[in-house]
């Protein structure tokens, strides 16, 4: 069984280090469906009893995981919806399980060799059972959060950073106090600038919080969009980010229905963030 994707558009994204190719990073919709937020050209499938496998290079290169995921619903942290993946031909990682912060920690799985081998690493200590993000900015440094159900309308949130690979992670501060929702998409642009998104609660969104300081304090950034797009419901995907440039897609829905995606464009490290309209992916019936 493939894994279900309603990919956004496929964008040039540049690693700050121009010798690590970028990856395919996934998001989620306010729905809680599986989307590409940037697609590189990599992939991951399940089959009908849950093994993973991946693909690079627009499926030339095909390779197993060690990976056998839940298919009936019934194991905690382990379905696809639980599991989340990053794919570049210089760095696949995957962050899977149920993490309860003592006997039971987080699992991150990693291959630098486009799937031929693999090491898995545990996060001792870590939280996090439900939806799960992970990302790499070059092939030492990378970050990774994990969120759990706190009950109705909430979602704590917890982010954790790796200097060596993914071999060890440090936990860094979260906006829990601020803001504790489900999560729709996450991204670092340096191992100080990061972005959590989350679906719409109160209003039509977009939610998102970011730190510029490694997580020691959050706050929640100012998006400017035209009037036109009020009327939707805006859930901010996973932020395309490499270098000084980054693209910050946001998927736009209306009575259940998806519309389309625009993006924020950032020149600055994703310091600042202005509506482009030339990025435009929107459907006729918008």
């Amino acid at each position: 069984m493939a894994a279900i994707l309603a990919a956004c558009t496929k964008l040039n994204a540049q690693s700050p280090d121009p010798a690590f190719k970028p990856g395919t990073i996934y998001s989620y919709s306010s729905n809680g469906e599986q989307v590409i937020a940037h697609d590189a050209g990599n992939a991951y499938s399940m089959d009908e009893n849950g093994n993973v496998s991946v693909s690079y290079r627009d499926g030339k290169v095909e390779a197993q995981t060690p990976l056998k995921l839940d298919t009936t619903g019934t194991v905690l942290g382990m379905g696809r919806a639980d599991t989340g993946f990053y794919i570049s031909e210089d760095k696949t990682a995957i962050v899977y399980g149920f993490a309860d912060g003592k006997s039971s920690p987080l699992h991150v799985l990693i291959s630098d060799d486009i799937g031929e081998s693999w090491n898995n690493y545990t996060i001792e200590g870590a939280m996090g059972y439900d939806a799960k993000f992970i990302g790499f900015t070059d092939k030492q440094n990378g970050w990774m959060v994990s969120g759990g159900s706190a009950g109705v309308g909430r979602s704590l949130n917890y982010v954790y950073q790796t200097s060596d690979g993914g071999k060890t992670w440090k936990e860094l501060g979260n906006p829990n106090d601020l803001y504790a929702e489900r999560l729709t998409g996450a991204g670092f642009a340096s191992k100080d600038i990061g972005f959590l998104g989350f679906r719409y609660y109160e209003d039509n969104g977009p939610v998102i919080y970011w730190t510029k300081d490694s997580g020691q304090t959050w706050e929640k950034l100012a998006v400017s969009l035209p009037e036109t797009f009020n009327e939707y419901q805006k859930t901010p995907l996973s932020p395309i980010l490499g270098g000084k440039e980054g693209l910050y897609p946001i998927l736009l829905s209306k009575e259940g229905n998806t519309i389309g995606t625009i993006y924020l464009s950032s020149k600055d490290n994703g310091l600042k963030w202005t509506y482009d309209s030339s990025y435009d992916h929107l459907s006729d019936s918008k």
